[in-house]
């Protein structure tokens, strides 16, 4: 069975047939009504990913859980979604393995005690939309614009890498984030475009293949943040 991405239904039609090109079966995730427009199929925002668990909101619709059951062990969560912040995070939670990034305080519960059970550390971060904010590059480092999880994540051992706000797309925002327009499989980071107009895009090249990792671009247009990519296989 070819792994999967889960992606935004939005996602550009380049980019798609470059995930197919990779060898990735593409399941895209329903648009809902629930949160505003530009989230409303975002992966990261309807769902959270651990390994082979896969926590969803209890209104998501079930056609698309059809889909992806033979993959993963599916979990409806009680936290229903609302359009405005911070009830449009419960799930939206950055996790390296070990280690959990979010506001504890408006985390699913049904996912904290997932947590609590398979001895994942939860850090507190101001931060709300923390898997939007970071790129997970391993099990002990990540990259993101935002200082409170830099900070968080650095003083809970993790290689941080701190870049400039910005120069990532996200049609009715100003500006979108790095962790959205990414997604990370076995040894490779997936990118929805180019970083070539970011300053730090050395960096973040660097950074990334420093840990071992290789770096994939799925399109030519500028990188924009799509509500990441989940890959499961």
């Amino acid at each position: 069975m070819e792994p999967c991405a889960i992606i935004d239904p939005r996602l550009p039609e380049k980019t798609v047939k470059n995930l197919n090109k990779a060898g990735f079966l593409t399941v895209t995730v329903p648009l809902s009504d629930l949160v505003e427009t530009p989230l409303s199929g975002h992966p990261d925002i309807q769902m959270f990913l651990h390994e082979k668990n896969l926590f969803v909101h209890p209104d998501i619709d079930k056609s698309f859980l059809q889909k992806i059951e033979n993959y993963v062990n599916i979990i409806q969560c009680p936290s229903r979604l609302q359009k405005s912040y911070p009830a449009d995070i419960p799930y939206n939670i950055a996790c390296t393995g070990t280690i959990a990034l979010h506001r504890k305080e408006s985390t699913d519960k049904c996912i904290l005690d997932f947590f609590l059970q398979n001895e994942i550390k939860i850090v507190n971060t101001r931060q709300g939309y923390s898997k939007c904010s970071t790129l997970i590059v391993d099990d002990s480092s990540i990259i993101t614009s935002d200082e409170s999880i830099h900070k968080a994540a650095e003083d809970a051992g993790i290689d941080s890498l701190l870049i400039i706000k910005g120069y990532i797309d996200l049609p009715g925002y100003n500006y979108g984030f790095i962790g959205g327009a990414s997604g990370r499989f076995l040894d490779t980071i997936y990118l929805t475009g180019s970083i070539d107009s970011h300053p730090d895009r050395k960096m973040i090249q660097n950074f990334i293949e420093s840990k071992g990792m290789n770096l994939n671009i799925l399109s030519d247009q500028k990188i924009f943040d799509a509500g990441s990519i989940f890959f499961i296989s």
